[in-house]
């Protein structure tokens, strides 16, 4: 009985703790291919004059012509786009299952998912990240995914993440309702439930994350309230990357690099990251971030649509340095969306006609969500996982992995002990039945005796 007992909170054990660590038996090979990053180092200046896209014919015609329904897809007032856990659930459900129809959708090969996700990868990253076009790239870029999405339904608004609400400095981060079966799907090891369990990318390699990992981090609630709303910070060079890595953390790309590393997986590695689909998430509250900067540079009669062509500049050595200066230019053809100028990017039209941030959730109600709640201690909303939510914040997660253990051991040991008390007794009624006749009848005489 002990053996069975300790064989069974071992095992318990081993569920509780090391399901939350592991990667469940992630791929070496696709470990590699994910590992194969882009190295800005090549980004060559006598590139930045040519247009670059590594997507076939067929894949670039179909880019083109999700701009052109883009633009037309205009209603009596734009479309708003809203944290993703003020949604209901059949406005979750229903996003999630217009993704996995692009991601079933074979008429562009490989399908109109991995076909978007391959746009954000290889020589394209020179100008699209750490300078200027990193806003506004960005910002095509999500809205040829939204546009994408409602063709499969015309009722979808992209949502966004808001990274923020999960950066409680209380609770473990990693604790998010994001990332469980009823949104993003599990958060460490390969993808198994939710929305998009079991998905695998176009080299057959699984979805994979590995959240929380020691010394990541998510966007620092003081710097986006800086950006946001600080009246001193209104130029858009002060929030663009292009000054290297001293003062990158203090720019919006900055800090829209930690939540990439926070996910891990596929969103960890660049090249890699538009596999999973809460690099879009994410990037739509990077992008809501530079509107609400734009709505200040409008308040203090800043031109939002002014576009600087700022890069950043790195030297190691002579074999060794990039200067992304050229590819940020403003006049330059956007990669892969060449019908576009980087300028283009920083045009009102996007925000004035086709779509409107709602306001992140704040005080009183925090959206009016189960999934979110007010902290007088941070004076914001913090986001909860209604589940877990029934345990004290202070209680440590493998303290609660203890206490269970112990509660399991304690129910087992009743369970085991009472069914010993039931055997001893079945016991002892047999052994009362089975005296015989003789050592019987002396009871039987005293018993008619003292009638």
């Amino acid at each position: 009985m002990i053996l069975l007992l300790s064989s069974v909170v071992l095992s318990l054990h081993n569920v509780l703790v090391h399901s939350e660590i592991t990667l469940e038996g992630y791929d070496p090979e696709c470990t590699i291919q994910d590992e194969d990053e882009f190295d800005f180092y090549e980004c060559n200046a006598t590139f930045s004059s040519k247009y670059y896209c590594s997507l076939s014919l067929e894949q670039h015609n179909w880019l083109k012509s999700l701009w052109q329904e883009a633009i037309k897809d205009r209603s009596n007032k734009p479309r708003k786009r809203r944290e993703i856990r003020v949604l209901s659930e059949t406005e979750r459900l229903t996003y999630f299952r217009a993704i996995n129809r692009l991601k079933t959708d074979t008429t562009i090969a490989p399908n109109k998912y991995d076909t978007l996700a391959m746009v954000h990868t290889s020589r394209t990253m020179c100008s699209a990240h750490q300078g200027s076009n990193f806003l506004g790239w960005h910002r095509v870029y999500l809205l040829l995914y939204e546009t994408a999405l409602r063709q499969k339904d015309k009722s979808v608004v992209l949502p966004y993440w808001n990274s923020v609400l999960d950066n409680q400095n209380i609770t473990d981060p990693k604790q998010t309702v994001l990332f469980t079966k009823d949104f993003l799907g599990n958060g460490n090891g390969n993808v198994t439930d939710g929305p998009f369990k079991y998905w695998r990318d176009i080299y057959n390699c699984p979805l994979n994350r590995n959240i929380s990992r020691p010394g990541s981090e998510l966007l620092s609630p003081e710097i986006v309230e800086w950006i946001e709303n600080d009246n001193s910070v209104f130029l858009v060079e002060d929030i663009i990357d292009h000054l290297g890595s001293a003062e990158r953390i203090k720019t919006i790309e900055g800090q829209h690099n930690l939540p990439h590393g926070w996910v891990g997986g596929m969103m960890g590695i660049l090249s890699s990251s538009p596999k999973d689909p809460a690099f879009f998430l994410h990037h739509a509250y990077i992008d809501y971030i530079w509107e609400k900067f734009r709505q200040k540079q409008l308040r203090l009669g800043k031109d939002p649509e002014y576009y600087t062509g700022l890069g950043v500049s790195e030297w190691i050595s002579e074999s060794q340095n990039y200067n992304l200066t050229l590819f940020h230019n403003p006049h330059r053809n956007m990669d892969c969306f060449q019908w576009m100028k980087n300028i283009d990017g920083y045009s009102n039209n996007f925000t004035e006609n086709l779509y409107v941030y709602e306001d992140s959730p704040t005080y009183p109600d925090c959206g009016n969500t189960k999934y979110l709640n007010w902290n007088t201690l941070l004076n914001r909303c913090i986001g909860i996982n209604p589940v877990s939510s029934a345990v004290p914040q202070s209680i440590k997660p493998y303290y609660v992995h203890l206490i269970i253990i112990i509660s399991v051991s304690f129910i087992l040991l009743f369970i085991i002990s009472f069914s010993v008390f039931l055997t001893l007794r079945k016991i002892k009624r047999v052994t009362i039945f089975t005296v015989s006749n003789e050592e019987l009848k002396p009871l039987y005489r005293r018993s008619i005796s003292n009638i």
